[in-house]
């Protein structure tokens, strides 16, 4: 078994190289001559895979990708060749759904959205809406779903219409990247839907840059009474529109998924695929490599003030990942296409709730402990 993987999957030699021969390359220097005699490519989005790239793949049984997009595989050719493939779908859903909970956060703590009061309006109820989901149901947040694909489905969910999405407090994008059929996203915040919202909304997109009309966008936040808008993804990126950055609340990098564990599951679904393939039972998981979660000190004070309930978790929450540090960082040394991909490229150490235990609870405070170890926070 000969195995390639791009070196920007985390700890891969440490998965693969018990598979077979493992050998990672740099990402943009993988050629077709490269593929021969080899079993398997692993990748991520920054390699392109399609005809050209596998012309010279006389042997290859496994395209795996460790993210999960798959728009930069041509799955229609690889099931033509009769060539496996497979993402890891939903490995940073939890990592994507905490980055929206951060910036609710920040919106409440700043009292640009009243969250007890608001509406949350979920547009993608795939893994990382409901992700997402699961979190504001645990906060006791008021949210409905918009995905007209899955209600056609027959998931069991309540879907609303996408006029009751545009009057949500909140609308926050979570969906594929799709330019045709009946669904297409492409562009769907578009001029009307733009104009259609108030100073008193708040637009959020961790999803694909292509999903929102930026020219629109930066009309709409230029004129009066605009959406507050926060943007983890923008069309051609790294070569971003820089004026429409200016007009933004909050803006990153597109690392809204970039959790340890996001990254980390990403390899251990590509390792698992391998496996499948080779008839292998999986030996290694995902806790083999996470490091020791760090202590949250929880402030009783918090949980003694009646005034806001949210409080005590949403406190937390920012403890563990806050947006606003990204967002200074992105706006300080943003400079060009080269600084936002190096920017991705060296995103830090960021850990999930899940990746934290909390001390200073009371035993008087059942409520509050429950509802954190419900968010996946570990309890002392």
């Amino acid at each position: 078994m000969k195995i390639r993987y791009e070196n920007s999957l985390p700890l891969a030699a440490d998965y693969f190289s018990a598979l077979g021969y493992a050998e990672g390359f740099d990402t943009g220097t993988l050629k077709p001559e490269d593929l021969i005699d080899v079993d398997v490519l692993a990748v991520r989005s920054t390699t392109r895979v399609n005809a050209e790239l596998l012309s010279c793949a006389n042997r290859l049984l496994l395209v795996a990708t460790a993210t999960a997009g798959i728009n930069h595989l041509d799955t229609a050719y690889l099931e033509r060749q009769g060539i496996r493939w497979m993402s890891a779908a939903g490995c940073n859903a939890q990592a994507v759904a905490e980055y929206v909970l951060s910036v609710l956060g920040n919106a409440h703590k700043l009292q640009i959205t009243h969250l007890a009061e608001a509406t949350i309006g979920i547009v993608g109820a795939g893994y990382v809406g409901s992700a997402l989901a699961q979190l504001l149901e645990v906060l006791g947040i008021a949210y409905v779903l918009y995905d007209p694909p899955l209600q056609a489905s027959g998931d069991p969910r309540n879907f609303v219409s996408w006029q009751h999405i545009e009057q949500c407090d909140v609308i926050t994008l979570h969906v594929p990247f799709t330019q045709s059929g009946a669904h297409a996203t492409e562009a769907m915040i578009n001029e009307d839907v733009l104009n259609n919202l108030t100073a008193k909304q708040l637009l959020i997109n961790a999803c694909r840059g292509e999903v929102i009309d930026e020219p629109a966008l930066k009309q709409r936040l230029q004129a009066g009474d605009a959406p507050a808008v926060v943007l983890d993804v923008f069309a051609n990126e790294p070569d971003i529109d820089r004026e429409l950055l200016d007009l933004l609340w909050l803006a990153t990098p597109h690392i809204a998924g970039h959790s340890i564990e996001g990254k980390l599951l990403g390899t251990q679904l590509v390792y698992e695929a391998i496996c499948d393939l080779t008839g292998v039972t999986p030996e290694k998981t995902l806790s083999d490599f996470l490091p020791e979660r760090p202590n949250l000190h929880l402030d009783l004070e918090l949980c003694r003030d009646q005034s806001d309930n949210l409080a005590p978790a949403l406190t937390l929450a920012l403890s563990v990942y806050d947006v606003t540090n990204d967002n200074n960082n992105f706006r300080q040394g943003m400079t060009g296409a080269e600084t936002f991909s190096a920017m991705r490229k060296a995103y830090g150490i960021r850990r999930e709730i899940a990746g934290h235990q909390v001390d200073g609870l009371a035993p008087v405070q059942p409520i509050i402990a429950a509802q954190l170890a419900q968010l996946g926070f570990h309890l002392k």
